[in-house]
């Protein structure tokens, strides 16, 4: 999935990512189905949460992030439950901020699963298959350093981009 969406790459590049955060979600509110949008969306308030003490946030409220996520994530998981690229990702953020959520344990786990069905929705993808072996590597130490090689030449392929998403992954996955 192409992940770029230019007007508001630059908004998250800039970190005026409550204008970011307002265009994004009037784009899905005209398009709930979208599923890019939707992820986007997403992730967009899940980064600005997690990242929030090193983040300029003078002019944002905590709670209209928190309150995006949650209304992205619930819709999501009702009307995209058998989306690859909603299971990876969102599986991957619940997965690894669970109490941004909900129950800790609960979440957790729901986050794990979804990595693990978007892993069995395509089990060559090496990026999803790193990501879901990564919170069993121990069990599986081949297999994930396979993945993570394998997943090295994909990552700017598919990262495409300066939005905080792009950016984000082709940072962290770099393993």
């Amino acid at each position: 999935m192409n992940w770029e969406l230019e007007a508001v790459d630059k908004l998250e590049e800039q970190e005026t990512y409550g204008e970011a955060l307002g265009k994004l979600y009037a784009l899905w509110q005209g398009n709930p189905a979208d599923e890019k949008l939707l992820i986007r969306l997403g992730f967009l308030a899940w980064y600005v949460i997690v990242e929030w003490p090193l983040i300029p946030h003078k002019d944002l409220a905590y709670k209209d992030f928190e309150g995006v996520l949650h209304e992205v994530t619930t819709y999501g998981l009702k009307h995209m439950s058998d989306s690859k690229a909603f299971n990876w990702v969102m599986g991957y953020m619940i997965s690894l901020f669970p109490y941004h959520f909900g129950d800790y344990e609960e979440k957790e786990k729901q986050g794990v699963a979804m990595l693990e069905k978007a892993h069995h929705m395509d089990e060559d993808d090496p990026i999803i298959k790193m990501l879901y072996l990564g919170h069993q590597h121990k069990s599986h130490p081949e297999a994930y350093r396979e993945a993570c090689q394998r997943s090295k030449v994909l990552i700017s392929e598919r990262f495409k981009g300066c939005g905080a998403l792009a950016s984000y992954f082709r940072e962290v996955l770099d393993r």
